[in-house]
């Protein structure tokens, strides 16, 4: 059974980010000038993004929990604490809401990537990459289910959606051959590797890995899982002694 959502909390303006105004203001007054007019419009471009940031982490959670086709507009921005209405001005339509959380996804990836632990380039951060996305999915990480779901939806209706999930995927392919190339460079990886086939090996090895742990718990113990992936990666590429 799927888990309860639990709402996002209020925000502590309850006026329509989407506004141009703050709180109390009057919108014919004039506006104030010099820094205090720049920082009403900082604070209003913050409340918008806040607003947007929101309602993509509640979609998010009722993707990965209801499937796209029980995720709604108005349901995300209830669940992020704001009016029915606001999704449908931040994204357009269900389609623009679906487009705009594939790339707050790989933008939540790219920064857990990147805060990671320092990796050196080359197959250091491939192995960091394979390491890290197992890790994120044996521990049921949202994101991770959410983007499946979507995949699963694009190879459906494709159109945007799927055209913003091939954006994904090939940024994901991108970042792999890029490293397996600097490892090349390095002498770390083999001069016969073929860094496209390499890296689309690798990240469908993880996706495959991935909808296992996120279907249920396989018998196999998840760190030895991740252990076995890493070794046949490193064997993989590794010259030879």
């Amino acid at each position: 059974m799927a888990a309860r959502i639990q709402a996002a909390p209020k925000p502590v303006s309850q006026a329509d980010p989407a506004t141009d105004t703050e709180p109390g203001s009057d919108a014919g007054a004039e506006a104030p000038a010099g820094g205090a007019a720049r920082r009403q419009r900082r604070t209003q471009l913050e409340r918008r993004e806040e607003a947007g940031r929101r309602i993509l982490e509640c979609a998010m959670a009722l993707v990965s929990t209801k499937g796209v086709a029980g995720t709604t507009l108005n349901e995300a921005g209830e669940l992020a604490g704001y009016s029915r209405g606001l999704p449908a001005h931040h994204f357009g339509s269900k389609e623009g809401l679906l487009i705009a959380l594939v790339e707050y996804i790989e933008a939540g990836f790219r920064e857990a990537r990147v805060s990671a632990d320092p990796w050196e380039e080359g197959i250091e951060a491939v192995l960091g990459v394979v390491s890290l996305y197992i890790e994120r999915t044996v521990a049921q990480d949202r994101a991770t289910r959410a983007l499946n779901i979507l995949f699963t939806e694009g190879f459906i209706s494709g159109g945007p959606l799927a055209d913003a999930l091939d954006r994904f995927n090939r940024n994901s392919l991108a970042h792999l051959e890029g490293q397996i190339r600097i490892g090349m460079d390095k002498g770390q990886i083999r001069e016969d590797v073929d860094p496209a086939a390499e890296a689309l090996v690798i990240l469908g090895a993880l996706r495959g890995i991935s909808v296992q742990f996120l279907l249920g718990t396989p018998s196999a113990d998840p760190e030895r899982v991740r252990e076995s992936l890493l070794r046949t990666v490193d064997l993989a590429l590794r010259p030879e002694a």
